[in-house]
């Protein structure tokens, strides 16, 4: 080991290799690593860089959105709103109580465009691992195949056995039966009518809903 050298101030300073690549690096951005991709999607918990686009995906379908799934609270700004749907997805994923991510389109000239929600809550494990799905989509994207895609892979994903997956034994849904874009989904994804039906409280309505199932393997 050499001799630690006194300090020159005459003598030129040589950066090391370590050192020079510490001064060259540049601020990246950390995402949160995605636990399910598909063919063309990823999914992530929200960041609060997701806001613009979250909000835009709203107005854009806001009249239909109202009608099938709770959205902003009385007198809540739609900012307030994003930041409540984004705590709450980190607490419940915390206590494992919820799955809750945002889909976001992984490659090409659409890159990192956000898709849609799409959420398994009310997740029990007892006798049962069940859960219960829900999602809703940028209307500019419909009839792409996005929608279908990312519940397909919620879905085995939800149904996968550990370490994979979730672990579940069975996932429900809960859709209007005036929501036909959402039956033709759960139905293209393995899901069944099972003759259950519910009113659901939607922004101070209540609305009738079928509940669909699809059982692991």
């Amino acid at each position: 080991m050499s001799a630690l050298q006194p300090h020159n101030p005459h003598t030129p300073h040589t950066l090391t290799h370590t050192q020079m690549r510490v001064i060259n690096r540049r601020p990246v951005e950390v995402l949160p690593k995605p636990d399910l991709t598909t063919q063309r999607l990823i999914f992530r918990l929200l960041l609060p860089n997701d806001e613009a686009s979250f909000i835009d995906a709203i107005n854009r379908d806001r009249s239909n959105l109202r009608r099938w799934i709770p959205l902003t609270h009385e007198n809540e700004s739609d900012a307030h709103f994003f930041k409540r749907t984004m705590i709450k997805a980190r607490i419940q994923n915390v206590e494992g109580a919820a799955w809750r991510r945002g889909a976001f389109i992984d490659t090409g000239p659409d890159e990192g465009r956000f898709v849609g929600m799409f959420n398994l809550i009310k997740i029990e494990r007892g006798l049962e691992w069940t859960a219960e799905a829900n999602w809703w989509v940028d209307a500019d994207l419909a009839g792409q195949g996005y929608a279908t895609e990312a519940v397909q892979g919620m879905i085995d994903f939800a149904l996968a056995e550990h370490p994979v997956g979730l672990g579940l034994h069975r996932v429900r849904a809960q859709i209007c039966s005036d929501n036909p874009a959402s039956v033709r989904i759960a139905q293209r994804c393995g899901f069944t009518k099972n003759g259950a039906r519910d009113l659901l409280e939607i922004n101070k309505a209540l609305v009738a809903h079928d509940e669909y199932e699809c059982w692991a393997n």
